[in-house]
């Protein structure tokens, strides 16, 4: 299976969240999340979209009768409770698909191009977008120039007043990838008229800043 795909990852972490999962396939996902930084994103991303929906439902206290035939259904005998049981759990899997399908229309972020990442004179090598907010940033490898072997390749804010860069983290070698901002890079970014893109050790800068040099420079686009 090919997990490097986001729809698919996106609708695995989807139903870890909402809990459709066999336990099976459960921890298997766990296990595909700590060592999959797509996966464990996906999954995040899922858990910021339904929290806010837990914490706006308030509690429910069942009635007794409905205690009562629940307890009666639990203690049925095995044949009987599955056949009474299966018709519940199918519509508990429609109602999640459904579910899946109207959070990600009403949660998919609207992505805005921040810039195109080229050197001078030659092709573009990233595409670097945002939500309107700044939230979340998305970088998209679009060039087919050979990159630096060994080498990684970092992402920075040049705030206007001419203070530090501020890492925005590292460039996919290939496809894309999302990350999730803080509130100080956030404001920085949306105040920022320019990003760079400097060569950096494998993991990136070890001191904070630019080590290695700076091969782009690219205007900012403001948010529509």
């Amino acid at each position: 299976m090919n997990y490097n795909h986001p729809q698919l990852l996106d609708h695995l972490a989807a139903a870890y969240v909402l809990g459709v999962m066999s336990r099976r396939v459960r921890l298997r996902f766990e296990r595909l999340c700590r060592t999959l930084p797509q996966a464990q994103l996906a999954r995040q991303q899922w858990e910021d979209r339904l929290l806010p929906l837990a914490l706006a439902l308030a509690p429910v206290e069942p009635s007794t009768a409905c205690w009562q035939r629940i307890q009666q259904k639990v203690s049925s005998r095995p044949q009987r409770g599955r056949m009474r049981w299966w018709p519940a759990a199918a519509a508990a899997s429609l109602l999640a698909v459904l579910l899946v399908g109207k959070l990600t229309l009403w949660n998919e972020p609207a992505w805005q191009d921040i810039a195109i990442l080229a050197a001078a004179d030659a092709p573009p090598m990233w595409r670097l977008e945002s939500t309107a907010d700044r939230a979340r940033i998305s970088v998209r490898r679009v060039g087919t120039g050979a990159l630096q072997a060994g080498r990684s390749y970092e992402l920075w804010i040049l705030p206007d007043d001419g203070s530090n860069p501020v890492s925005l983290g590292l460039l996919p070698a290939s496809g894309d990838l999302q990350r999730k901002l803080s509130a100080a890079q956030q404001a920085l970014l949306g105040a920022a008229g320019k990003v760079a893109v400097s060569v950096e050790p494998p993991g990136g800068s070890p001191t904070g800043l630019p080590t290695g040099p700076v091969i782009i420079v690219a205007e900012v686009q403001r948010p529509i």
